[in-house]
């Protein structure tokens, strides 16, 4: 990343890390992440895992307590994340992992892993290709890495509302995002094309439906609390309160008879070999 994308992912998810841990459908998407590992390496045990853009630690706290006598590597940008994932892992005495503060565009890392682990975090980087490759040459011999995108219908409405919201009132990265480009890993060719771009010829993809309800509060709270909370930190105070009400508004529109908006998390699952 450039210092300016680095300065803004550490800055934005310094901001989220003691909620974004609360996020339900991180947790279901590590459990996912599990399962495929088991199924890929046999339950074979004493892997070297290593996780990158760890978070608050979903998965690899799964892959610590769920694989038998994995030895995990954790690795994000931001401290605030890396503190509750630390956090996280004593309070499940879990003293398999160690964690690293760096740039998953920079790894500094020398080791080799039977498995890489990366979720929801690549359609994030411009030089996702080059990242991806670098896990790739990281694994070993008969390794994996296992990573996670989002379809296209993940989070509807709600991305379609907020998005021109943000742009209206003066979210200058909300005006520069762009929502169609294939970087955005929303549909299966654009993996497929991702990892032609990697020059990884053997991957297996599968798709999981994330799905529950949830009020339009709860909805605001996330979005205050992942990826989007940068965009809404641009906003001057005036404007983030006419977001929020214009967001509502618009929410209700589509909430049920409980006043509740289904939120979708459908994710792709990838198996890199």
């Amino acid at each position: 990343m450039s210092e300016k994308e680095q300065e803004y992912a550490k800055t934005t998810f310094a901001e989220v890390a003691r909620k974004y841990d609360e996020v339900e459908f991180f947790k279901t998407s590590a459990r996912h992440v599990v399962e495929l590992i088991k199924k890929h390496t046999r339950n074979k045990p004493n892997l070297a895992v290593l996780d990158v853009a760890c978070g608050t630690g979903n998965v690899v706290l799964e892959c610590a307590s769920l694989l038998d006598n994995a030895v995990c590597d954790a690795v994000d940008i931001s401290e605030g994340m890396l503190a509750k994932a630390k956090e996280n892992a004593s309070s499940k005495n879990l003293d398999n992992i160690d964690f690293h503060l760096q740039d998953i565009t920079k790894l500094e890392l020398t080791k080799k892993y039977n498995v890489i682990t990366c979720s929801y975090t690549l359609f994030f980087l411009p030089d996702a290709t080059k990242v991806l490759a670098r896990l790739y040459a990281m694994l070993k011999p008969r390794g994996i890495v296992v990573f996670t995108s989002f379809t296209n219908e993940a989070f509807s409405p709600s991305d379609q509302i907020l998005l021109p919201l943000l742009r209206k009132y003066g979210s200058k990265s909300a005006i520069e995002h762009d929502m169609d480009k294939w970087e955005n890993l929303k549909q299966k060719k654009d993996i497929e094309r991702l990892c032609m771009m990697s020059r990884v010829n053997d991957m297996e993809m599968y798709t999981e439906e994330i799905r529950y309800g949830m009020s339009v509060d709860e909805w605001w709270e996330l979005l205050n609390n992942t990826g989007q909370k940068g965009m809404l930190m641009e906003l001057s105070e005036e404007n983030y309160e006419r977001v929020k009400n214009e967001y509502y508004e618009a929410m209700y529109t589509h909430a049920d008879m409980d006043g509740e908006v289904e939120l979708i998390a459908d994710s792709y699952f990838v198996v890199v070999k």
